[in-house]
């Protein structure tokens, strides 16, 4: 006689793991005056997952939790609390949400549950990192290898692919940095998905990730002075501020908070000799030298570049191989915190609308404009004026709300002046070079003695030199000095 359970027409959605959690679940409720907190989801999508936690010289020593939804929700938060006493930031860091779903087995219709109570975690986390407390047990000798910054995008990816290649513990982490609110497009570097892409990575590559929220920081630091830089007529660029006054601060910082003897990005750049000091990354054509040459180099000892001696098809064909899921993702082209790229409306919705003069070098008014920040100098297309030859915009007078137009012989420059000078190292014998874009070409130049308020002479005519943009000088590929561009000639 068979037995019915052979032939049972209603098999059991959940293994005995999950049964388990559900028949007798530990862990449930809520802690005094917790610590650290983390919460995922919400009751309208039908899943919600607080959790607590007391920490005690840099450990979990104790978590609860509360979750609402379905049974794999409940038994993958009971699971991921059930493991985390004793637990140091780092380690818990490394429990994934696809780690829980195949330890409980759950069927795959429902292992998109367990990333609710991972993410619940991992918020919790990143309220223990923004707590102050201790990150690491008092005591603990030595250090434990390197931070990785990972974006979610490839570079970094194989960034920290190749670290994890040296045999060293490497940790991952994402900042949160501020977007706007009001751009209806939700990709970009900032973006929630973009901090679950970034941990997923890290967790098929088996390193634990960690989320560090820097949202106010960056919006102090590098929007706000985004947006006083185009009020005054200037052209910034936000990569150089946020690597040179948050992103390489914040990294320094937690490594020393968690014991990590180094730093990393998926920057195209190279540090070399002793001490070790900025150098252009091999592939010429993705070379980021130029938006870290205003770190602080002593920073910078501390900081590797795995991709600098590699180029872009290189790191795509590891990524491949190593099954990332951002091999083959698209190029960010847009700055970071406006995601629709237009930096137009965004300055328009902080400034509103100034109108001003369109005129040539005699004076002569040509046309009007609603704003100085729509504009920057070599600028020829949306100019809103006809004219028989094609017209540049030549200066920007923020104050009078001017903006004076001419033609491309009017653009040219022969010296630049920088301030806010940051020295790598001392001159050699050799001849030098400066940048002054970041997609611009090179340039011949010489310079005098003194490097602290430094004149750049032009060995050939620059074109379209814009103040509040950064300015580089090699001598070969290492990094001599660089400074914001204060003045032109």
């Amino acid at each position: 006689m068979t037995h019915a359970q052979d032939h049972d027409p209603f098999p059991r959605a959940y293994g005995p793991r999950v049964l388990e959690h559900l028949r007798a679940p530990r862990g449930v409720g809520t802690l005094e005056s917790p610590d650290a907190t983390g919460s995922a989801g919400s009751r309208t999508c039908g899943d919600l997952v607080v959790m607590h936690a007391h920490l005690r010289d840099g450990r979990i020593v104790e978590a609860r939790f509360q979750a609402f939804g379905c049974p794999a929700t409940i038994a993958s938060a009971a699971e991921i609390v059930r493991r985390l006493p004793r637990m140091t930031i780092v380690e818990a860091a490394a429990l994934g949400h696809e780690w829980i779903a195949e330890h409980l087995e759950l069927p795959p219709h429902k292992r998109g549950c367990s990333e609710v109570a991972a993410d619940a975690l991992h918020n919790l986390l990143e309220d223990w990192v923004g707590s102050g407390l201790p990150l690491r047990p008092d005591g603990r000798e030595g250090t434990y290898g390197f931070l990785v910054a990972m974006s979610g995008g490839v570079d970094s990816s194989v960034a920290a692919l190749r670290l994890k290649e040296t045999g060293r513990p490497v940790t991952g982490v994402t900042f949160r940095l501020w977007a706007d609110p009001t751009c209806s497009v939700s990709s970009g570097c900032c973006s929630p998905e973009t901090v679950r892409s970034a941990r997923r990575t890290a967790h098929h590559l088996g390193l634990p990730h960690l989320t560090v929220d820097l949202t106010d920081r960056f919006f102090d630091e590098v929007v706000e002075h985004f947006v006083a830089e185009y009020a005054a007529g200037r052209t910034p660029n936000p990569c150089v501020s946020c690597n040179s006054v948050l992103r390489f601060d914040a990294l320094i910082e937690l490594a020393d908070r968690l014991g990590a003897s180094h730093v990393a990005t998926g920057h195209y750049a190279r540090m070399m000799g002793r001490p070790p000091r900025l150098h252009r990354g091999v592939d010429v054509d993705k070379d980021q030298s130029y938006v870290l040459s205003r770190v602080d180099p002593h920073l910078l000892e501390r900081v590797v570049f795995p991709l600098g001696d590699l180029v872009k098809s290189d790191v795509r064909r590891l990524a491949r191989q190593a099954g990332l899921e951002a091999h083959d993702a698209e190029e960010s082209q847009e700055i970071c915190f406006i995601p629709d790229d237009d930096y137009r409306r965004f300055l328009a919705d902080r400034l509103g609308r100034r109108v001003g003069a369109i005129v040539d070098g005699r004076g002569v008014i040509l046309g009007s404009h609603d704003g100085t920040f729509r504009f920057t100098i070599g600028q020829r297309k949306g100019l809103g004026i006809s004219s028989p030859e094609p017209l540049y915009v030549t200066a920007i007078g923020a104050a009078d709300g001017t903006v004076v137009v001419g033609t491309r012989d009017d653009l040219r420059v022969t010296e630049v002046r920088l301030g806010h000078v940051v020295e790598h190292r001392e001159r050699g014998r050799g001849p030098l070079t400066a940048q002054l874009r970041s997609s611009g070409g090179v340039v011949a130049v010489e310079i005098g003695s003194d490097t602290h308020d430094p004149v750049l002479k032009l060995a050939t005519h620059g074109l379209g030199v814009a103040l509040g943009q950064t300015g580089v000088v090699y001598e070969a590929d290492a990094v001599l000095l660089a400074g914001s561009i204060e003045g032109t000639r």
